[in-house]
């Protein structure tokens, strides 16, 4: 056997540990990041309201509907001032995506501005674990929950989960 073989051989693993595994690539559009995305199930696409984030994460929808539009891709807005603004900008990438790409986003949810995750990162503390009833805390307890509730709704083709991924992400990466 080949150490790639191995390598998603023991990664495999993580299917009986977890129903939902989420990789953060970080920012950017590199061909590692690529290969990622488009090996995933589905893509969870974070961006916050400062227009060079909304500017990166057009790009990455306009490269993923390049290569398949028939990618779920999920869009959270991280660090809104408010509800208008993080559903404002939920909308309008929905319809230029929609409109210039052709290719549907899923709205699941934002997180708001909030002084308790600050305080977290000086406390060197997950804000999860140091303010669990803080208004961001309560946000991604939502959105968690929206994503686990989804994954029970529809059965999940056959190449799915994290051996497909692993598989899928060897071939992108012809390693």
């Amino acid at each position: 056997r080949t150490q790639v073989s191995k390598f998603v051989e023991n990664m495999a693993l993580l299917d009986r540990l977890a129903d939902i595994i989420i990789v953060d690539t970080g920012a950017g559009l590199s061909e590692n990041v690529m290969s990622f995305i488009m090996a995933a199930d589905e893509v969870l696409l974070v961006t916050t309201p400062e227009p060079t984030s909304i500017t990166d994460a057009y790009a990455l929808i306009k490269t993923v509907s390049n290569r398949d539009k028939a990618k779920k891709i999920r869009v959270i807005v991280n660090r809104a001032e408010d509800n208008n603004e993080a559903n404002d900008i939920l909308n309008k990438l929905m319809i230029v995506s929609e409109k210039f790409l052709g290719i549907a986003l899923e709205p699941s949810g934002h997180i708001l501005n909030d002084e308790a995750v600050i305080k977290a990162v000086k406390q060197q503390q997950p804000f999860l674990l140091s303010f669990p009833k803080s208004q961001a805390a309560r946000s991604i307890k939502e959105i968690s929950a929206r994503l686990a509730e989804s994954g029970k709704a529809g059965a999940l083709p056959q190449n799915a989960g994290i051996r497909g991924f692993l598989n899928r992400l060897v071939g992108f990466m012809r390693v």
